[in-house]
């Protein structure tokens, strides 16, 4: 079971990515948040650029102002990063 400090870089890290990055692309956010985004962003219209989808600012942070407020909409399984040998 990961550690309380991991959980909470990883969440203190979906807060700053709005902060670094002009453009927020949807591999931008860690592949166990990625689900409970892309439910939030369902309908929305979003651009693509570089071939990738591209979640606007507004839209990345009333997400963030959903997860603090209500919370994520699917179990998050926070996975060890693990390194594997060629």
């Amino acid at each position: 079971m990961p550690s309380l400090n991991l959980i909470s870089k990883r969440l203190k890290h979906l807060s700053e990515i709005p902060d670094k990055k002009e453009t927020i692309f949807l591999h931008d956010v860690r592949k166990e948040f990625r689900e409970d985004l892309q439910h939030f962003i369902f309908g929305e219209t979003l651009i693509i650029k570089d071939g990738k989808p591209v979640v606007g600012k507004n839209l990345y942070k009333n997400w963030l102002l959903k997860i603090r407020t209500k919370g994520f909409d699917y179990d998050i399984k926070f996975l060890k990063w693990r390194f594997q040998r060629s």
